[in-house]
């Protein structure tokens, strides 16, 4: 009976031993697992902070956790890998607790926010008459008679109502008029910083000089940029205009002049320079086709001292993703002066996606009045934009008369927001603050 006790409890006291064994690797194993774990979310915030302080270093780095008791913790190895056509960031983490060989790995996505968050930004005032998604800001004051499901902001909390909002130089709210979802209208709010927006067009430049897609004066009155379907461009010099018919942007603007292509010849035909820069040291770029890649196109005159600050983008066409609004294709047109629809060649039912900048100018179409040989083309049928525009100056699309009717310009109006833009914004668009989290995720 003895024996056979003590075998009994021996065998218990196995199973028991076996079994606090087994438990205590667990416990061991879990807690360097939580370790590792903690060291790898250590690791992803010294490359957060390390981002905050030089966005531009993006070389990997090794790094311990010490504790004042313990000593060495464990340590962690940290890579930086910037997202192609994006300013975001993907940091990878692994950590690794001391004397153990687990490691676990994490990653983090970061990213600096675009200037181009918005739909539309205007230095001065501005008034809508269509239907516009995405987030719209004015610097100055907002007369709002469209349709937007948007937040709709002024940097004024009231503010002269001029002539060109069809009123007699009276007070107005910041944001007001007769549109539509009123309680997304906010105002007033931080002015956007417009000359944050406007881009070092010597810097694009240079970017252009890399892919030899930097075009000096042509000699005569411009280039023609035109995409094609099969991710190429071909470029022409414009050698004469189309004829002179009178417009103007004010009163005091009237002219005879023409922003249409007379005659032009081939320079040549080239792939796009992709997540590139096309750069035209003239005082006009004429852009439409089929944008199939990631592009930026801009103009300016910069042999001239001091510079006229003339340059003019114009387009003569649609300018196309073919649907595709992923993100892969991007295109970003920067004018030293003015973003043009001009009086002939723009389409009667225009589509352009992308985002324009219009630094010192406006972003429109000319008023041109019933008469003088420009009725022809005074009234077209619709402008489709998707993407975002930035002009300094008060844009215009369509002139109204006393009673709201159209008189030159789109009799109707619609504009998207892309939100690809927030943080895949045309290459070497500027961006503003600080990396902000994305998303994390472990990694098996």
């Amino acid at each position: 009976m003895t024996l056979v006790l003590v075998a009994m409890f021996l065998i218990i006291f196995v199973g028991l031993a076996g079994q606090v064994s087994r438990t205590y690797q667990q416990g061991v194993g879990q807690s360097r697992s939580e370790m590792a774990f903690q060291i790898a979310e250590a690791g992803l915030n010294y490359g957060r902070w390390r981002l905050a302080h030089d966005g531009s270093d993006f070389t990997p780095e090794m790094g311990e956790v010490n504790d004042q008791f313990a000593g060495t913790l464990g340590s962690y190895e940290l890579t930086f890998t910037p997202q192609a056509g994006s300013s975001i960031v993907l940091i990878s983490s692994t950590g690794t607790a001391a004397g153990a060989a687990e490691e676990v790995t994490l990653h983090a996505r970061y990213g600096i926010p675009s200037l181009a968050r918005y739909a539309s930004i205007t230095n001065g005032d501005v008034w809508y008459g269509g239907a516009i998604s995405g987030a719209a800001h004015a610097n100055g004051g907002i007369r709002m008679d469209g349709q937007s499901e948007s937040l709709m902001t002024s940097a004024k909390g009231t503010y002269i109502c001029q002539p060109h909002h069809d009123c007699d130089y009276e007070e107005k709210p910041g944001v007001w008029g007769s549109g539509t979802t009123q309680e997304l209208w906010e105002f007033p709010v931080a002015p956007v910083n417009y000359a944050a927006l406007t881009l070092d067009l010597l810097d694009l430049q240079a970017q252009a000089e890399v892919t030899n897609t930097d075009y000096g004066p042509s000699g005569n009155f411009g280039y023609h940029l035109l995409f094609q379907e099969n991710n190429t461009y071909s470029i022409y010099r414009v050698t004469s205009l189309g004829p002179n018919v009178l417009s103007a942007f004010s009163n005091n603007d009237w002219q005879y002049t023409s922003h249409d292509i007379g005659n032009k010849v081939l320079v040549h035909t080239r792939a796009v320079p992709s997540g590139g820069v096309i750069f035209v040291d003239d005082n006009r770029l004429w852009v439409s086709g089929a944008v199939r890649d990631r592009v930026t196109v801009a103009a300016g005159e910069l042999d001239d001292t001091p510079a006229d600050n003339n340059a003019d983008i114009i387009i003569t066409g649609d300018i196309s993703y073919g649907g595709v609004v992923d993100g892969s294709r991007a295109f970003g047109a920067v004018a030293q002066n003015n973003v043009l629809i001009p009086w002939s060649g723009a389409e009667n039912e225009l589509e352009i996606n992308g985002a324009f900048i219009a630094q010192n100018g406006r972003f429109g179409r000319r008023y041109y009045p019933n008469c003088c040989g420009s009725q022809a083309h005074r009234l077209k049928a619709s402008l489709v934009r998707y993407g975002m525009v930035a002009s300094n100056q008060v844009p215009v699309t369509a002139w109204v008369d006393e009673g709201g009717n159209v008189v030159s310009g789109y009799l109707q109006g619609q504009a998207t927001y892309d939100s690809n833009l927030l943080y895949q914004p045309p290459p070497y668009f500027p961006t503003t603050g600080q990396y902000q989290f994305l998303s994390w995720e472990e990694v098996d």
